[in-house]
């Protein structure tokens, strides 16, 4: 898992890229922020009518399927 891999998931579940290493997704539920890191990757989910939900993970730690695609 690396950043190259994270930008390419975001654009491709309808992420806009708002500048190098962040992407944001509107919809009718809320927004959803990716911010890439050098060796990590935050998310910030802010749904609403619920408290945003922050989760950070290190790249090594992670495989695409069980974080990023609870998120989608």
């Amino acid at each position: 898992m690396n950043a190259d891999m994270i930008a390419a998931w975001a654009v491709e579940n309808g992420f806009h890229a708002m500048d190098c290493g962040n992407y944001r997704r509107h919809d009718n539920a809320g927004v959803i922020t990716i911010e890439i890191k050098r060796m990590s990757f935050l998310l910030i989910d802010e749904r609403q009518g619920l408290r945003p939900r922050l989760i950070s993970r290190l790249f090594k730690d992670i495989s695409l399927r069980t974080t990023l695609q609870r998120v989608a």
